[in-house]
């Protein structure tokens, strides 16, 4: 069972003096993550002894860490605490099945009140390496807790989408955003890695150019383009990942461009025999 179905499972075990406990860890994430009984008693309004106990439950649960110099929330602690909030705040009432998984991310279906489809993606970048996430895109968070990686990279990607989202480029459109986890509106399609055969090729590889040229005059490279992150419907497609996006004018742009566009233009050129020069496509994409 994942970490986000655990915590899902646990939502109605847990009661409201677990939840405040819950959350002292979570607002503390970014002063300290090492956190005493003295602490949390203060700050969760509630006796030392009160406290003792359900830090005994959440440590059971697999939702707190303990050591000799405290306590410490782990992931499946915040993943109860979001679904928590997304469900005080009529956001989703139900959790679907894991319709995807990759290097830094966790996607869930979920369902609203109404029960319309909403898409989670839950970010869990502590499955690589940190020199690996340091190498492939512009950490400055100065630290190595991979919660605050998490809820700093969700942060990232939901601004972009927002951001993106007036635009006519075809992304994912954000609803929310909770510490690591961000809300979408769902999106149907397969992945272009995984399309055995395309009808139009040709128009398909148009339509991603064309797109990346509306995101770089918006300011924004995808960073990490490829056939795993390009889902296809017919003839629409829609481009996913976004938080190592790097800025036009940021001092490797026209290295990172480079490199989403000559991973784009080898699949089609392996899989379809589709040959586009790398120079004269960037052009295009910017507009020269």
């Amino acid at each position: 069972m994942s970490s986000f179905s655990k915590a899902g499972h646990l939502v109605s075990l847990l009661n409201k003096s677990d939840f405040k406990i819950l959350k002292v860890f979570a607002s503390s994430l970014k002063n300290r993550q090492i956190l005493n009984l003295s602490t949390l008693s203060q700050y969760s309004n509630l006796g030392q002894s009160l406290v003792e106990h359900h830090l005994e439950r959440l440590v059971k649960f697999g939702l707190i860490g303990k050591s000799n110099i405290g306590y410490t929330l782990l992931v499946t602690g915040l993943d109860i605490y979001v679904l928590k909030i997304l469900s005080n705040r009529n956001i989703i009432n139900a959790i679907g099945p894991q319709i995807g998984i990759g290097k830094e991310a966790e996607i869930y279906l979920a369902h609203d009140s109404l029960e319309q489809d909403k898409i989670l993606k839950m970010f869990r970048l502590g499955r690589s390496s940190f020199k690996q996430i340091k190498r492939k895109r512009d950490i400055i968070f100065g630290t190595s807790n991979w919660l605050l990686l998490n809820i700093e990279t969700a942060k990232k990607e939901y601004d972009i989408l927002n951001y993106l989202r007036n635009s006519s480029i075809s992304i994912p459109n954000p609803l929310y955003r909770s510490f690591h986890c961000i809300v979408m509106e769902p999106i149907y399609g397969s992945r272009l890695s995984e399309v055995e055969n395309l009808n139009d090729p040709q128009s398909i590889l148009e339509n991603i150019i064309i797109n990346l040229s509306i995101a770089y005059h918006k300011g924004y490279i995808n960073g990490d383009l490829n056939e795993y992150n390009i889902l296809v419907n017919n003839d629409s497609i829609f481009i996913l990942d976004w938080p190592q996006a790097v800025k036009v004018d940021a001092i490797n742009a026209d290295a990172v461009l480079m490199r989403d566009v000559k991973n784009i233009l080898n699949f089609f050129s392996r899989k379809y025999n589709i040959e586009r020069d790398i120079g004269n496509t960037i052009n295009i994409i910017k507009g020269i």
